[in-house]
């Protein structure tokens, strides 16, 4: 039953974006021969294979991840709550499979770009920042000095390296928070927060958002420190879509590594902490046989149907008109954060935690328009060429300062609702849609496509903590219209 409502929540997330390419391959600007189906068959495999994967997740990595943090915290070590958030961290990371897709597209746009280099890096941010987002809930350290701390030195940093990683170390941090890291690290969060004395709402939020500026700054120092990047691109080699069968082994091979890492964690922690009894260690099994067949599927279908077509629809429509482009990504941001499942988890979130007074319908409208608005702004910083700075800057820094003035509860509800707002439709068809459109206008894929995962990250920040803002003053107006009222 679990497998099947997966299948339906994913279809409704790839599906809207395979009819507007089919439209738009009807009407508009026809794809090579052989693509719109080899698209279609690629969909296929990602629906199945997330929602096997989404299902192994729910039976076997959130029990564990959430047992993990709530023992580890229960041990009341701080060094080992310390060392559980930094290995938890560096490992998840290296089995996200949003990470291997954009690493792949790194090496593709430019290999002078070291990718092994690169994960490592943004594996060792990850760590870092699950340790701090650990550490917070345990020392009762506030989340906003936090951010604002992060981000001034993020910035800070970017102010004295190169720009050529710049849009590279800020989809590093949305690519991080994917449909694997995510689950995981609400769950130890959560179990980190259930064993406090004096547990806050705001504690079971902030762990997704903080764990996205780790890889950001991660590259960012590598940047600083002189990281093997050529601003010129090579020669840029496109795989050909289709051709599934061939793409089995490589994929069994990638996901292979990706999962042994993470298996021999949680079996050091069972063995060692949890010990967990043998029928529930079988279930967290299955669980985990679900992952490998599902995470399989997702890369045969991302790797012989998303990002080929995703990058010859981007290159189509940026050679037929410009203005379609800009179109087209608007679009293309609407229905993305409108089919992403985590976003009616979100919204459902807000609507309980604002006992009504920011309603469902409300929040959806605003972050549609928000995203679509952020994906049409991406894609024109990639036609024009403008830097980044003009947009990440004074959006991170408004959000940072709002954090200020908005209640508690937003702060950390905010910043995490832009995390999960980029799943798997950004890093695979919206990045490589980026890369096609950049190619074909004649700018540096490099510096002008990569950003556009940290575009649809950034607006629900500001929209959730608006809406905040706003249930704040709805709930003093309610108040004092209560003490008027009082004899």
């Amino acid at each position: 039953m679990g497998l099947l409502k997966k299948l339906k929540e994913v279809s409704f997330s790839i599906g809207p974006i395979v009819a507007l390419i089919t439209l738009l391959h009807l009407f508009v600007s026809p794809l090579p021969a052989g693509d719109l189906g080899n698209f279609a068959i690629g969909g296929v495999f990602i629906i199945v294979g997330l929602s096997i994967f989404l299902t192994g997740i729910e039976i076997g990595l959130i029990p564990i991840g959430e047992r993990i943090g709530s023992d580890v915290t229960r041990s009341k070590n701080l060094w080992l709550v310390l060392l559980t958030g930094m290995l938890v961290g560096v490992i998840i990371i290296l089995a996200e499979p949003s990470i291997a897709v954009l690493a792949d597209q790194v090496a593709m746009v430019n290999p002078s770009i070291s990718t092994t280099t690169m994960v490592t890096m943004i594996a060792l941010g990850f760590g870092f920042y699950m340790m701090i987002g650990m550490a917070r809930v345990v020392l009762r350290i506030s989340l906003k000095w936090i951010y604002a701390i992060s981000y001034a030195t993020l910035f800070g940093i970017f102010a004295f390296s190169s720009p050529i990683m710049m849009g590279i170390a800020f989809d590093s941090g949305g690519a991080s928070t994917g449909p694997l890291s995510v689950p995981f690290v609400i769950a130890v969060g959560l179990g980190v927060a259930r064993v406090q004395q004096k547990q806050k709402d705001s504690d079971n939020f902030g762990f997704v958002s903080l764990v996205l500026i780790g890889p950001t700054l991660a590259i960012g120092i590598l940047s600083l420190l002189g990281g093997p990047a050529s601003e010129v691109a090579g020669d840029l080699v496109v795989r050909q879509s289709g051709d599934f069968l061939s793409l089995l082994m490589p994929s069994i091979s990638q996901v292979t590594h990706s999962l042994i890492p993470l298996i021999i964690l949680c079996l050091v922690y069972q063995i060692l902490l949890i010990k967990m009894p043998i029928r529930r260690l079988l279930r967290v099994g299955i669980g985990f046989v679900y992952l490998f067949v599902g995470l399989t599927l997702f890369f045969i279908g991302v790797n012989g149907g998303f990002i080929p077509v995703g990058f010859q629809i981007g290159y189509t429509m940026g050679s037929f008109n410009t203005t379609l482009l800009l179109v087209v990504g608007l679009v293309i941001g609407s229905i993305t954060v409108l089919s992403e499942p985590s976003v009616y988890v979100l919204v459902d979130q807000v609507q309980v935690i604002t006992q009504g007074h920011i309603r469902k319908p409300v929040m959806l409208v605003s972050l549609s328009i928000g995203v679509g608005l952020s994906v049409f702004l991406a894609v024109l910083r990639i036609i024009t060429g403008l830097s980044l700075w003009y947009f990440v800057l004074p959006v991170y820094g408004a959000a940072v300062i709002l954090s200020f003035v908005i209640p508690e509860l937003f702060v950390g509800l905010s910043f995490d609702s832009g995390s999960v707002s980029s799943g798997p439709m950004a890093t695979t068809f919206l990045l490589s849609f980026a890369i096609g459109s950049s190619v074909a206008v004649g700018g540096n894929p490099t510096t002008d496509a990569f950003g556009v995962i940290i575009f649809v990250s950034m607006t629900p920040v500001i929209v959730v903590q608006i809406l905040g803002l706003l249930f704040a003053r709805a709930q003093k107006r309610g108040q004092q219209a209560t003490e008027e009222n009082v004899p």
